[in-house]
């Protein structure tokens, strides 16, 4: 019974051992069923996903100031993207690490509702290691305008840096600078309440004063960023931005880089490389003024 080859493209430009093993591939696949074919290719996914799994709760994959660029609609649209992960080790004591992420983004008409959050945990026997998360709502009129106002809310913990608690609420004036099939450019500019409450968990013994109890500050500051995005291909993109934030009486800035490149395996599967950071230039208790985090990620969406 006569069955359809499998053809791959021209090899990359590689080393002539490379090539070879290239043609060899090739000539293999030509050999195979294309129902045979499928069937190892999705093995050979499987696996992949299977490996990938406990890195997938290493750290933050949402991309909760993603541009949509999808046109107005009177119908309701939603989306769904999260990922969770979960390890267990047991030595003298069983070590519990997991991380649970999910973005929900609903649009109807003009609006864009974005709504994020995290948890990640690790627990040592009685000790809490880690605890840390955030949960953001962020909501966009007249999404497609070049500018357009966002308001925002966000609740955040983390016990590692001693931050027991940050509230965030405020509103930007967003302008997308510059937009095509391939690249875009966009900004904001507007002001923000922030309370926040701080531990001297992080801080050198050394350093922290006698009598030490937690520090809370209320203040209004101008938060500002600039993005840009690449879709480098059809089934990966490629976004960078740095976030400032600042009190207007005296510029003494928390500056956040990040970079994410996501890379889309199928329609519901993707994996994520994900880079992002603070800089504090005049932190609230004397912990290290830059934090940064590394991770990669499994990309599940609905």
């Amino acid at each position: 019974m006569p069955y359809r080859k499998a053809v791959l493209p021209n090899p990359p430009n590689c080393l002539p051992s490379d090539t070879t093993r290239f043609e060899n591939l090739r000539s293999i696949q030509n050999t195979l069923p294309a129902g045979r074919l499928h069937m190892i290719r999705t093995t050979v996914l499987l696996i992949a996903v299977t490996w990938l799994i406990p890195f997938a709760g290493k750290g933050q994959i949402l991309n909760i100031d993603k541009t949509d660029t999808a046109d107005y609609s009177s119908k309701a649209r939603t989306s769904l993207q999260f990922s969770t992960g979960l390890e267990v080790d047991k030595q003298q004591h069983t070590l519990w690490d997991a991380t649970n992420t999910a973005e929900l983004m609903v649009q109807k008409k003009k609006e864009l509702l974005l709504v994020a959050g995290s948890y990640r945990f690790t627990y040592n026997g009685p000790d809490d290691i880690l605890n840390a998360g955030f949960i953001h709502i962020r909501h966009r009129h007249n999404y497609r305008n070049k500018f357009q106002p966002e308001t925002f809310l966000q609740y955040q913990w983390d016990n590692k840096r001693g931050l027991e608690q940050r509230a965030l609420a405020g509103m930007n004036i967003r302008y997308n600078l510059w937009r095509n099939d391939v690249w875009e450019l966009n900004a904001g500019l507007g002001l923000m309440y922030e309370s926040e409450r701080w531990n001297y968990a992080a801080v050198d013994s050394a350093k922290i004063p006698v009598n030490a109890t937690p520090i809370s500050n209320h203040l209004i500051k101008i938060n500002s960023y600039i993005r840009l995005n690449w879709k480098a291909s059809a089934n990966s993109d490629i976004s960078a931005n740095l976030f400032i934030q600042t009190r207007p009486n005296s510029f003494q800035p928390r500056i956040a880089p990040g970079f994410i490149w996501n890379i889309q395996a199928g329609k519901h599967i993707g994996f994520s490389l994900n880079f992002s950071g603070i800089y504090d230039q005049s932190p609230v208790v004397p912990i290290h003024p830059f934090y940064y985090s590394f991770s990669n990620s499994l990309l599940l969406k609905i």
